[in-house]
């Protein structure tokens, strides 16, 4: 008996959506010196929490100034929503850099300024009123664990160094950013500071906020080789179980994305 032929449902291709972030075969050397980073290719989607985990010297902070337009790369492509970082004009740069919040050594507090002066600023910047700026400020500093009433007009030279974290992470919220990089969010906290502040980064990234963060330490601590991993006194540094499980873990070592 002949068999009668069969239809079949076209195929529909699935639409891929574009990564907020995307780096393709990104280097970046200084001289003759060994490249300090090479073959870097990632893709971060909305709403990622990215943790980019390695030693010092692994190429960490290297490479999320690339992915902040705070640095250009010897070789290769850095986009955020598409855009070639490096084909986008002054303007194009600085409204793109609007969507960013940024915890970089490269991005300095202005340690003669107060706390409350630093983190209003970021959003007068960007257009913001002054009232309204103020405000932000505040609700940024509280969302940190700071209370803008008692740390607020102390100039930023005079802070410790983990009030100093803290207010560069009030300062990059403060603008409601889109994509956060964080570099070194951990450094200088204790455990139970800086799983607050996990938390909090992680509620962004819970509502479509994309984070790429980076941190020294392992980023899944095994007890057994890690006898300071369960002490709230210990060290955030080495207290990296505290990110979320959403948080996609990618390690450096030598400038490359290890696999």
């Amino acid at each position: 008996m002949k068999k009668e032929p069969t239809l079949s449902a076209p195929t529909v291709a699935t639409p891929v959506a574009t990564p907020v972030l995307s780096a393709e075969g990104v280097e970046r050397r200084y001289g003759a010196l060994r490249p300090a980073l090479q073959g870097i290719d990632l893709q971060v989607q909305r709403g990622e929490f990215v943790v980019l985990e390695g030693p010092g010297g692994s190429g960490k902070s290297v490479l999320l100034r690339l992915l902040a337009g705070l640095d250009t790369p010897s070789a290769g492509v850095i986009r955020i929503a598409g855009e070639d970082l490096a084909a986008v004009g002054p303007l194009a740069r600085a409204h793109l850099r609007r969507s960013l919040g940024i915890l970089s050594a490269a991005a300095p507090l202005l340690v003669r300024h107060s706390v409350l002066d630093n983190v209003a600023f970021a959003a007068w910047v960007a257009d913001v009123g002054a009232d309204e700026g103020l405000r932000r400020a505040r609700a940024a500093l509280e969302l940190v664990g700071l209370d803008a009433n008692r740390l607020g007009g102390i100039r930023c030279a005079d802070l410790a160094s983990g009030e100093a974290r803290r207010v560069a992470l009030a300062r990059a919220l403060v603008n409601r950013p889109a994509l956060l990089l964080l570099d070194d969010l951990l450094e200088d906290l204790d455990a139970p500071v800086a799983a607050q502040l996990v938390a909090v980064v992680d509620q962004f990234a819970g509502a479509g906020v994309t984070v790429v963060a980076s941190t020294r330490a392992p980023a899944h601590p095994r007890p057994d080789t890690d006898p300071g991993a369960n002490a709230a006194s210990a060290p955030a540094t080495r207290i990296a179980r505290g990110w979320p499980a959403r948080a996609r873990i990618l390690r450096l070592r030598d400038g490359r994305l290890a696999a």
